[in-house]
């Protein structure tokens, strides 16, 4: 008796270390401090001026603006408007950088590629050394915004629906997309919202579509049909996907239906092999009828 109570601790004890190893392992590249500490730190954080962000992409339009093969995005990273063709100014420092590049059919490769890394780098260098700018600005998701956050951007775009009708235009929806509801919204509106893009009716045969993101404004005639995805500009960060493929429209709709991953994205070995075996192991240890794990190192906690 006593010699199957000592195997039984032990079995227990290996248990409680292979749990303990299994979660340092799954949790690798997260904060080991305590939650007060990690608050304190994130707080030091720079976060996306959004609101900066999409003042300074309106100012990449036609006649000032025709397209370069540095896209208004990385120029509004760091600060950079456009004021008039090949010109932009910083909104901080008020420098100018030239934006102009030699014609790709009358110079070499080479040429064209240098004058192009030549920008890239006054990005930075072309602002004045003090100012803040010309670091860059943070990514747009450092944290994940909440549901709440969520629809009531979705709602902002949504202002002008109610003059619209539900006929006047057309747009597919993959059949495998579960969508928020909202009372009185369509999943047609819905979709374009989540997506990014405001719908208004300026005269009655057209509709608007446009996206504060990156400054895309198209002109449909109604009845006629909108590519919700492919008609952002393909640097806008209403599409960027993460390292696991999913889009940020996408990720938007997963947190408000409540179907996020429970293991965050930005976990170091998430997909990885040594990440799945981790999983398996944990499973096993589930299966075993006589675990010890804490019920709370298995199950995420409740919302």
């Amino acid at each position: 008796m006593e010699v199957d109570s000592a195997n039984s601790r032990h079995a227990a004890l290996l248990k409680r270390k292979a749990t303990d190893s299994i979660n340092e392992i799954l949790n690798y590249g997260q904060s080991s401090t305590s939650p007060q500490k990690r608050t304190k730190k994130t707080a030091h954080h720079k976060i996306r001026d959004i609101d900066a962000y999409k003042k300074i992409i309106k100012t990449y339009k036609a006649p000032t603006w025709y397209g370069c093969a540095v896209t208004p995005r990385d120029l509004a990273d760091f600060g950079w408007a456009c004021v008039k063709k090949d010109c932009v100014q910083c909104v901080e420092c008020e420098q100018y950088l030239n934006t102009s590049l030699p014609n790709i059919c009358k110079v070499s490769f080479n040429v064209y590629n240098s004058s192009l890394q030549d920008i890239h780098q006054k990005l930075t260098t072309a602002h004045r050394t003090t100012c803040k700018l010309r670091t860059g600005a943070p990514p747009f998701r450092i944290t994940e915004p909440s549901s709440k956050e969520i629809m009531e951007g979705v709602q902002g775009r949504l202002t002008d629906i109610k003059n619209i009708e539900e006929d006047e235009f057309k747009v597919d929806i993959p059949s495998d997309l579960n969508l928020p509801k909202l009372e009185g919204v369509s999943d047609k509106f819905m979709y374009v919202a989540i997506l990014g893009w405001f719908v208004s009716k300026p005269k009655r045969g057209a509709l608007i579509f446009g996206c504060d993101y990156c400054a895309r404004e198209l002109a449909i005639r109604t009845g006629n049909k909108f590519d919700a995805i492919h008609n952002h500009e393909r640097w806008c960060p209403r599409i960027d996907s993460d390292e696991h493929g999913e889009t940020s429209w996408q990720s938007d709709i997963n947190i408000v239906m409540n179907t996020k991953n429970y293991f965050p994205h930005h976990n170091k070995y998430h997909g990885s092999a040594i990440y799945r075996e981790a999983m398996a192991a944990r499973r096993l240890l589930d299966n075993s009828l006589s675990t010890i794990i804490s019920p709370s190192l298995i199950t995420p906690p409740s919302s």
